[in-house]
């Protein structure tokens, strides 16, 4: 079974998006936070993402040469939205999932294939957390503070234990901490 991966950028007190500044952009990553990174979601078997996340990356991947580009061009795509028409998902090997968030993740995880990551943005994310169906996250915590946004968290309907499993600290200040959920 094909775990779900959450990547994050989050500013240090937790915020995923801001007025302020976006945590993903504000800091640049460097080079080997990129290459960490591009390591590890070449080999992923989907990306997912909300409407949102979908829109910003499908008009910007397919037109650039970074090295991001090739896996997320070439790896599939589930997008999950109610308003996004089939037409409008026109980034190559793109799916978009309408239906229960459970019933959908439940059929990716059970599809042969690597794990898949979860883009984001923040209310897909915080609603795969609160309903339990995150397996590791992967958390890229920014040396900024924002003070104000939308936290990462804020749809949990109660508290959560997680295991670190590890902590990967960058010359950028970026720390990738990478947790699971503690099982009972």
């Amino acid at each position: 079974m094909r775990d779900v991966i959450l990547y994050m950028s989050m500013s240090l007190d937790g915020f995923v998006d801001s007025d302020r500044e976006h945590p993903g952009v504000a800091i640049p990553e460097g080079a080997e936070l990129k290459q960490w990174k591009i390591d590890r979601i070449s080999k992923a078997g989907a990306h997912l993402m909300g409407r949102v996340t979908y829109q910003q990356m499908s008009s910007l991947w397919p037109h650039s040469d970074d090295p991001y580009a090739a896996p997320m061009n070439d790896i599939p795509k589930v997008v999950f939205s109610r308003t996004l028409s089939d037409a409008e998902a026109d980034w190559p090997v793109t799916r978009v999932a309408r239906g229960d968030l459970a019933t959908e993740i439940a059929a990716i995880k059970a599809a042969p294939g690597p794990d898949v990551i979860v883009w984001g943005g923040g209310g897909l994310a915080g609603a795969l957390a609160a309903a339990d169906l995150i397996d590791e996250y992967r958390l890229l915590v920014q040396p900024l503070v924002l003070g104000r946004g939308r936290a990462l968290f804020d749809q949990l309907p109660d508290s959560r234990h997680l295991d670190l499993v590890e902590a990967v600290p960058f010359p950028s200040g970026v720390v990738v901490q990478i947790y699971r959920p503690q099982q009972a």
